[in-house]
């Protein structure tokens, strides 16, 4: 039976369950972006007791879905998290995600956090035959109230520009950062979260945002149809 999503506007797509549910019936996408529960997260954050456990059988659906696959972890998050990532998933590069004002987390002076790219890079296009490997947030502000471990809106639509050539799935939308950063730039995104109060949040977000046409190597938008079950029930694809 298809699953009916709890919002759906302009290309943009949010899933209210567990990714680990949903992503059974999504049919594929060109990327995931996400910021999965890291092993160091905030213990308020549904999947925190166990985020190896969580994110291994999350990653089992990744190679059907999606030809590339970008991590973003914290500087000081441990690497092996993503040792579960699936061969047919090749690494292909790391991206530093840096802020313009760090800030201290004990005696570690926190710089900005990381991006781990997987799979196949996007198609070589006018202006982005050379991927970078580096953003450096230029603006300070942050905002801790919509989500504990809120991402730069600035780094994840850096992220979308350089690394997605069409529809966008992320898996542990949170407050949904990723869906902002896809529809700013005229993509198609679909996005997924376990908690009712942050997906109320993302709906909160996207309906202020506005596509914008300041690109460099603009990403290729292409459409995200929502097919309609036998039942009648509808269900997210590219």
């Amino acid at each position: 039976m298809g699953r009916k999503p709890y919002y759906q506007e302009d290309g943009i797509v949010i899933y209210h369950g567990d990714c680990r549910e949903v992503m059974l019936e999504l049919e594929p996408v060109d990327a995931i972006i996400t910021d999965p529960v890291w092993p160091n997260a905030t213990p308020e954050l549904a999947g925190s007791e166990n985020p190896e456990l969580l994110f291994s059988q999350a990653v089992s659906h990744f190679p059907r879905l999606a030809r590339r696959v970008v991590v973003q972890l914290g500087c000081d998050s441990d690497p092996r998290f993503l040792r579960t990532m699936p061969e047919e998933l090749p690494f292909f590069r790391v991206c530093w995600l840096e802020y313009v004002r760090p800030n201290y987390k004990g005696r570690l002076l926190y710089t900005g956090d990381v991006a781990y790219v997987f799979g196949s890079p996007p198609p070589s296009r006018d202006g982005t035959h050379v991927l970078p490997g580096r953003c450096l947030q230029n603006d300070s502000a942050r905002n801790k109230d919509i989500h504990p471990c809120a991402r730069q809106l600035q780094h994840v639509q850096w992220l979308v520009k350089w690394f997605a050539n069409g529809p966008v799935l992320d898996p542990f939308m949170g407050s949904g950062t990723t869906l902002v950063a896809a529809k700013r730039l005229g993509l198609p995104a679909i996005g997924i979260e376990i908690e009712q109060k942050y997906v109320e949040t993302a709906v909160a977000r996207l309906a202020a945002v506005q596509p914008t046409l300041e690109l460099e190597g603009p990403a290729v938008q292409r459409p995200l149809r929502v097919a309609s079950s036998p039942k009648g029930s509808s269900r997210a694809s590219e």
